[in-house]
């Protein structure tokens, strides 16, 4: 969900390649969920498989089509705090998947969990979905970002851009 990251901080604008970009990601990871029976919201993060010191290992995922990399269908691995990040462009859609993910039990003491793993070779017979039981401060720091910005007008894309370095540059958002 590296598409979104950049509305953490930059203002978005109707009508521009990255409004365009930011809302056909969402859609392509809210069709690829439907597709695949599962909730939606793929980016990198931890997954179902464990080191010798028994530390989540962590790699990138991606929706087939919507990233670059080869073999994106080959895992299937839900990060709540991508859903998080959608908030910001279609929130209707991304609550109700986060209150999904909660009724799976995803959501722990600290947060939303890492992430559920479906890829079929990690699971144990007769489960769908292995909880990924870890906290990313990286990925919590982000959706807790993107709540702050959702529920105060977009507080800090406006502390962002009140920069005039910022400011400098800000018709390259208004690209169409």
């Amino acid at each position: 969900f590296e598409y979104l990251m950049p509305l953490l901080l930059t203002r978005s604008y109707r009508h521009t390649l990255l409004d365009e970009a930011y809302r056909e990601a969402v859609g392509l990871q809210i069709d690829y969920g439907m597709e695949q029976s599962v909730p939606w919201g793929i980016s990198e993060s931890a997954f179902a498989a464990l080191d010798v010191n028994k530390v989540y290992q962590y790699q990138a995922f991606g929706v087939p089509g919507l990233g670059l990399k080869r073999g994106l269908a080959d895992d299937l691995v839900v990060a709540p705090y991508a859903s998080a990040l959608a908030l910001m462009v279609d929130p209707g859609a991304a609550l109700a998947n986060l209150k999904r993910l909660g009724r799976l039990g995803l959501c722990g003491s600290y947060g939303y969990f890492e992430s559920i793993d479906y890829t079929r070779r990690r699971q144990p017979k007769g489960h769908r979905g292995v909880v990924v039981r870890t906290f990313m401060a990286h990925h919590q720091g982000m959706a807790l970002l993107a709540l702050d910005n959702v529920l105060n007008s977009a507080v800090m894309q406006r502390r962002f851009h009140a920069d005039r370095r910022v400011q400098s540059i800000e018709p390259l958002l208004f690209e169409r």
